[in-house]
């Protein structure tokens, strides 16, 4: 049996080569004669600059950036020179693992260290800036990064605003003055895993804001902080980007990387095939099953660009999908009506949440052989 694994990471428990590690120890368990090929793909959140370096030669360029609360912090890109192309991890600087739980709050949170790390490659010259996105503490509709390159946005005394979330309801103006030629100079891109649009009930606020600490009062503040931006960003420079898809990931980052730096948006899974060459591999090799997994499916990852991806990566290639998944938290049926062959479940469900992340990998590698027998 020949398996192709392109798995995701299951948040604070697996990463991606942890879980092609267990899964790999229970086919070992079943004693089926198989063999795997390991796929690291990324949805552009954490571990995105880990699936750069697998596949492409690079160098790491430290920068002194700052944390979501603005604390100074070393942080760091890749650069690849044939392509003279520089990899950013949003979450490197702005991520929810650089605080506390306590100091999580978007209200005050701002992707600022991003910025600086894009002005950097920028000042560096530069010519192709890949930015992942995921994971973000902010949610800022991306006012951050574009005042870290010489954006700024203006209240209505004409006073320069701090580039957090709770300024976006005050922006009454926006500024270009300080912004260099060189970014004009730049192809940006954006590489995320998730759909939403900037605003409303499917929007960066309330869809993800609670998770970075906003109670449902802030979450309706920073939605309107939202719509405030787009209708200035709109009346400045006659565009409308709320729409896009993906214009919400993470915290409204996509939607100022393309408001302000012109970036386009690349599909995780689009992304991963094409940097680990999936397709050739796929045109030469015949395999039985793909093997997937996600920490957790519910309605919000049921249409992960990832997972969607793999999906139809089956579809065109006539392989089975099989998600292996934490908690599964939707009926099997939604799954396998989008095309999944079928879905196994790891968790022990007689034990809390804290044991089964503990032990994820034992109970991947004993669901692994228990299916496979």
């Amino acid at each position: 049996m020949k398996l192709l694994l392109i798995p995701d990471k299951f948040e604070g428990s697996l990463t991606s080569e942890a879980f092609s590690d267990a899964f790999v120890s229970g086919m070992k368990k079943s004693g089926v004669p198989f063999s795997t090929h390991y796929i690291k793909a990324t949805d552009g959140g954490e571990g995105f600059l880990n699936t750069i370096s697998k596949y492409k030669p690079c160098i790491s360029v430290d920068v002194i950036s700052e944390n979501p609360k603005g604390k100074p912090i070393r942080s760091y890109y890749l650069y690849n020179k044939q392509s003279n192309s520089a990899y950013i991890e949003l979450a490197n600087a702005s991520g929810l693992q650089l605080l506390s739980y306590d100091e999580r709050d978007p209200m005050v949170t701002s992707t600022y260290g991003t910025g600086l790390q894009i002005k950097d490659a920028v000042e560096k010259g530069v010519k192709h800036i890949y930015v992942g996105l995921g994971a973000s503490a902010a949610n800022d509709g991306g006012i951050g990064i574009a005042s870290a390159l010489g954006y700024d946005f203006l209240d209505e005394r004409g006073e320069v605003l701090m580039p957090t979330g709770s300024s976006l309801q005050l922006i009454q103006s926006i500024t270009e003055t300080r912004v260099s030629d060189k970014l004009k100079e730049v192809n940006v891109h954006t590489v995320h895993d998730v759909v939403n649009p900037l605003f409303g009930k499917n929007g960066a606020a309330f869809v993800y804001a609670k998770y970075k600490g906003a109670s449902e009062n802030t979450i309706t503040e920073l939605n309107k902080g939202l719509i405030r931006l787009n209708r200035v960003v709109s009346e400045k420079f006659k565009v409308q980007y709320n729409d896009l898809p993906g214009a919400g990931a993470a915290g409204g980052a996509a939607y100022g990387l393309k408001a302000f730096l012109g970036a386009e948006f690349l599909g995780a899974m689009d992304f991963s095939t094409e940097l680990s060459g999936i397709k050739e591999l796929l045109n030469q090799e015949k395999f039985d099953y793909i093997i997937t997994g996600e920490g957790k499916i519910d309605e919000q990852n049921l249409n992960s660009k990832l997972l969607q991806g793999v999906i139809m990566l089956g579809e065109n290639y006539n392989i089975p999908v099989i998600t292996m998944c934490g908690a599964l938290q939707i009926p099997k049926d939604a799954l396998k009506e989008k095309g999944v062959f079928d879905v196994v479940e790891i968790q022990d469900k007689d034990k809390d949440l804290e044991y089964n992340m503990k032990n994820a990998a034992m109970l991947l590698a004993a669901k692994t052989a228990e299916y496979f027998i």
